[in-house]
């Protein structure tokens, strides 16, 4: 047990040390995280403003308001931003094994699956919480919600919950380049998915793919459930049942990645493969 407690300690250690270490890169260039400010929260606040423009000509969008879209927007551009931040690398893993760049992470006293991860967090990923919180905190003041420390905790619950199965996905797409040997991008393909998902009412959908989307890919509890319950909008979702459903999903998924990474790895050839 202390050698486990020891162990978790340094990993802790470590992580805090990259994050200064990347901070301290950004600030080398402070041009460029401007040009990320910018950029970035603009992207964010137009697929806001489209919603906007769709329910002001529409109406709901089925049965959602306005206040309960931005809400379930903001929430899920959140989640995303953390992503962005600790698994975006997920994206580039086919190149990682194209160029033997595990070389190193296997020649390290650390778990391989940890520094590909958080050797390189992605500070500028900080500029994408920048509208999701903005957005967020419109939602609840649009849908009358009660911030209390109850609510902190339970959305914090599910943020965790969300940014798991969210680098889950990066992580198993990734890890099929061990076995493709390609270094095919699926990045950007799987954000436009859960883009589409995740910051729309899953209900929208069939229930074909809301049955995908919840028990195949389950994004739809990154933000979808999580919102329902939240706001009662659905009764079948229970408010102080479905944020520990979303956490367990997400540990869940990042379980059955890691397990998949792992047995990716032993098919690592190095560089040339």
């Amino acid at each position: 047990m202390g050698k486990a407690y020891r162990e978790l300690i340094h990993y802790l250690d470590v992580t805090v040390q990259v994050i200064k270490m990347a901070f301290m890169t950004i600030i080398e260039y402070p041009s460029n995280i401007a040009g990320w400010l910018i950029s970035n929260p603009l992207q964010f606040i137009m697929g806001f403003a489209i919603i906007k423009f769709v329910v002001a000509s529409f109406g709901q969008i089925n049965g959602w308001n306005y206040g309960q879209l931005a809400f379930l927007y903001g929430l899920s551009v959140i989640s995303h931003a953390l992503s962005m931040i600790f698994f975006v690398q997920g994206w580039f893993m086919g190149y990682y094994v194209i160029e033997g760049e595990f070389d190193r992470y296997l020649t390290r006293p650390l778990g391989v699956l940890y520094q590909f991860f958080f050797t390189n967090i992605n500070i500028f990923g900080v500029t994408d919480l920048i509208p999701g919180i903005l957005v967020f905190i419109y939602g609840c003041v649009k849908c009358g919600v009660r911030i209390d420390p109850l609510f902190i905790i339970q959305v914090i619950i599910i943020l965790t919950g969300a940014t798991l199965i969210r680098g889950g996905i990066y992580i198993l797409l990734g890890s099929t380049s061990f076995h493709t040997r390609s270094a095919v991008d699926f990045g950007q393909y799987t954000q436009e998915i859960m883009d589409k998902t995740t910051m729309y009412p899953l209900s929208m959908y069939p229930e074909s793919m809301q049955f995908i989307l919840t028990y195949l890919i389950p994004v739809g509890w990154i933000s979808f459930y999580p919102v329902s319950a939240l706001l009662g909008i659905d009764s079948a979702c229970n408010r102080m049942l479905v944020p520990f459903i979303t956490l367990a999903v997400g540990i869940l998924v990042m379980l059955i990645a890691g397990v998949y990474f792992s047995m990716g790895l032993k098919k690592y050839e190095s560089a040339g493969n």
